[in-house]
């Protein structure tokens, strides 16, 4: 097996990342994406209910009036209010937290998601060394087996990883390669988490 030159792989993952904001005007996120089309249901009815604020902002600004007071009481509205010097306004959320998201269709995250595969068979078609298997290579045969149990750790991994995503809010690519770069905070601690993580297994592994 032969690999790229790491300046080729840091460069493809740029364009990628950078191409996928540019088109989408969302920072890149695998296991979001996967997390949309299994959620595609409940996507569609939060789409409905959003439908009359969208087609009327005005309508987003009095529910969040009546979420206030139904929290806070009336009486603390109006004296904040009154302390603003009787703006409605100053109790009112900023203009840009009133709008609302922009919700992308599950089928271009399937998309998405299939033209990663795409890509990687291709980018082994061009390397001249494309190899048709259903194992991730001998070492990781070697260590896990290839029958059945192969089968029960594919699928244990595949929901701890699942898992800690929903949990940390992303994975390595919605983290590292988008929130990183951007210096974001619990990106920087949850990339850190990750690779610590994964070096720690990884010694365990090959001393165990």
């Amino acid at each position: 097996m032969t690999y790229w030159d790491w300046w080729v792989g840091a460069l493809a993952l740029s364009a990628v990342t950078v191409g996928f904001s540019l088109v989408r005007k969302q920072p890149l996120g695998v296991s979001g994406s996967w997390a949309r089309i299994v959620l595609r249901s409940h996507d569609k009815k939060v789409d409905a209910a959003e439908l009359p604020f969208r087609k009327n902002p005005g309508l987003l600004k009095d529910a969040l009036m009546r979420a206030t007071i139904d929290e806070f009481g009336q009486a603390a509205v109006i004296n904040a209010m009154h302390l603003g010097g009787g703006n409605r306004a100053t109790v009112s959320p900023p203009a840009d937290l009133t709008l609302m998201p922009i919700r992308v269709k599950w089928t271009a995250h399937f998309s998405f998601l299939f033209m990663l595969m795409v890509g990687g068979a291709l980018a082994k078609l061009l390397s001249g060394d494309f190899t048709f298997q259903l194992t991730l290579g001998e070492m990781h045969s070697e260590f896990f087996g290839a029958g059945f149990g192969y089968l029960i750790i594919l699928f244990t991994g595949g929901a701890l990883v699942g898992f800690g995503t929903q949990l940390a809010g992303g994975c390595t690519s919605g983290h590292a390669l988008s929130g990183v770069p951007r210096l974001v905070p619990a990106s920087l601690i949850a990339t850190a988490t990750f690779f610590t993580s994964a070096s720690i297994a990884s010694l365990l592994i090959h001393y165990l």
